[in-house]
This record gives structure tokens, C-alpha cells and sequence, in this order.
């Protein structure tokens, strides 16, 4: 199936045709069951120490003019910044585990650093990014200092990963675009369908240097904050994976498949551009509006063929309207 192992409907089979150590046998287990995994004290507390110092020194400093700040919670790609911070977004313990759970090489592709608990409501990742073939996209979040009520743990639903990929289109009456100002509806009605389904909230009482993998469909947020003074230092990394197609259903219109393509990806391993396409064939997109495509199988290249020079009438006169590239 085009979908990662660990999540498809015949996953106690697969495991049982792999040749996996017993540990990773285990985190296999218990990805697939919760839809998360915890590596216990995986990042040293030097990198860590580093990671806070550039933090402290670069992203909340008002002198360091980061375009990439995004509030006084978080700073969006610090590893443009931090070498300390890329070095984590890049370890290769954690790309070994990912590579072994979707058998997929993972690209890292952004960067998120939190001063203080986000106290951000419960959402699935996959409203934001999402994939085609679906659910090659994870998280992966570091404790950069001991987690407590105080300071507001993560907290995730267990097994909400094997929920649908909800989306604007599955409760909006209309077809029409989205944007961020939709996006208190989009929680209102995810904190609905947990309460429907009585899944057991748990907060992630972390260590510094632990590190919590989970999948891209799991709900999770940031606890309440019980002490406004209290620093919660942590960071996240989401991971793709290649041979995909990217997307941010968020800014998409769902309905009529106009999709919002993350055409500008860096990996950030390497600094260079992702390249999109499905299982390795690339498929031409078509340009329906600002930032909106339309993918069309029947004009399907791949990387060794090259199209006609010559275009049809039909597409001169898209082109002449602005709407292909």
C-alpha cells in the first residue's frame, strides 16, 4: 500500500516479514498502537545548553533582526542561525529510527523552538502538512529542560492517529478557500470529534534530552501553563519524507482539490530544494490561482522524460491566462 508500514491495516504481517532487532521491533509496536514513541535522554545536555544560548542570544534578542520569529513563544528555523540546533534537526540516531518506521528517507524541513509552553489547543499535524501518498510527514519534539505541570507539557490522544485526515471540508458548508483567521473553527471541532470518541488525554512529563516521535495525524497541543514565570525550553522538528507530494491542506481548497504545494522545501541536511513527486514519477501541476495547483495524472512525466517543446492551444491559452506555468 502507498502508505507507511507502520501505519497500514496489515501492519502485524509486515512486521512479521521484517528482520528487526528487538528494540526496534518494540518502537514498531508502539508507533503503530499510539501513534508516538518517547527515546529517553537521546540529545546530550551540551547541545542542549548550546540550542538555549542561541535562543536566548539570537531569536528573542530585539538587536537580532530573525525573520523568521514569529512571536515571543517561538522561533520558526532557528537552525538557519543555530548550528547546534541543526546538528539535533539532523541527528542521526533519530533519522536512523525514522528510516526504519517508514522505510523512507526523512527530510527535515523545519525547525520550531519554544521558549515557554505554546498552551496551543489540540490539532493533527496534517492540517498544516500533509503528503501524497498520505501520512509521510512526522514530528519530533526535544525537551530542553525538565517538563512539569508548571510550564505546560505536550499532551497527546493516544491511537488519534488512526482518526481521518480532517480537514476545512469536513465541516465548512462551503467550497471556498481558507485561511488562518478559519482556524479557531478547525479547533473547535477537532476538541468535538475527542470528546465523541473519548479518547484519555496524557501529558508528556519529559526529561531534558527526551525525545517524543509521533505520527502526523495524532492530536496533541501544549498544556496550560500554571506558572506564567516558568521557562518550558523545547523544539520540534517535522520530518517529511521522500518521493512525495507536499501540501498544507490549511490553505487548500479541499473540495475542488486546488491544493497549496510546499513547492519551495529545503532540506535541511542538505540546503537544497525538495524535489516533489509521487513514488519517484513527478506529475505536472497547474497553477489554478495565488499559490493553488491542480495536479493532473494524464500529463504525468517522469525524470527521464521530456515533454514537447510544442504547446497544445489549450495550454497556450491557460498560459495567456495566467493560470500554468
Amino acid at each position: 500500500m502507498n502508505t507507511p508500514w507502520v501505519e497500514s491495516p496489515f501492519f502485524k504481517e509486515l512486521l512479521d516479514s521484517k528482520n528487526l532487532s528487538e528494540k526496534n521491533k518494540q518502537l514498531a509496536i508502539d508507533y503503530n498502537e499510539n501513534g508516538f514513541i518517547v527515546i529517553p535522554n537521546l540529545i546530550p545536555e551540551s547541545l542542549i545548553d548550546e540550542i538555549k544560548s542561541d535562543m536566548d542570544n539570537k531569536g528573542y534578542n530585539p538587536e537580532f533582526k530573525m525573520e523568521n520569529q514569529r512571536d515571543h513563544v517561538r522561533i520558526q528555523d532557528l537552525w538557519m542561525y543555530s548550528e547546534s540546533t541543526k546538528n539535533v534537526a539532523c541527528n542521526t540516531e533519530i533519522a536512523s529510527i525514522l528510516e526504519m518506521l517508514y522505510e523512507r528517507e526523512p527530510i527535515p524541513f523545519q525547525t520550531l523552538n519554544f521558549r515557554v509552553g505554546s498552551q496551543q489547543r489540540a490539532h493533527s499535524d496534517t492540517i498544516h502538512f500533509s503528503s501524497i501518498p498520505a501520512k509521510f510527514m512526522c514530528g519530533v519534539w526535544v525537551a530542553l529542560e525538565d517538563i512539569t505541570p508548571e510550564n505546560g507539557a505536550v499532551f497527546y490522544y493516544p491511537k488519534s492517529q488512526n482518526l481521518p485526515e480532517y480537514n476545512f471540508s469536513h465541516f465548512k458548508s462551503t467550497p471556498v478557500d481558507t485561511a488562518y483567521s478559519d482556524y479557531i473553527e478547525y479547533e473547535d471541532f477537532i476538541e468535538k470529534i475527542v470528546e465523541v470518541h473519548q479518547f484519555e488525554k496524557k501529558p508528556f512529563y519529559a526529561k531534558k534530552g527526551d525525545v517524543l516521535i509521533w505520527s502526523s495525524n495524532i492530536i496533541h497541543g501544549g498544556s496550560k501553563v500554571l506558572n506564567e514565570q516558568a521557562s518550558r525550553y523545547s523544539m520540534v522538528t517535522h520530518y517529511y519524507f521522500k518521493d512525495c507530494i507536499y501540501y498544507t491542506p490549511m490553505l487548500s481548497n479541499m473540495v475542488t482539490n486546488e491544493l497549496f504545494l510546499r513547492n519551495n522545501l529545503v532540506d535541511i541536511k542538505t540546503g537544497e530544494k525538495v524535489v516533489q513527486s509521487f513514488n519517484g514519477t513527478i506529475i505536472n501541476s497547474y497553477k489554478t490561482g495565488p499559490d493553488k495547483y491542480i495536479l493532473n495524472d494524464r500529463l504525468q512525466t517522469s525524470p527521464q522524460f521530456n515533454p514537447p517543446t510544442k504547446k497544445s492551444k489549450i495550454h497556450q491559452l491557460l498560459n495567456q491566462l495566467g493560470l500554468v506555468e
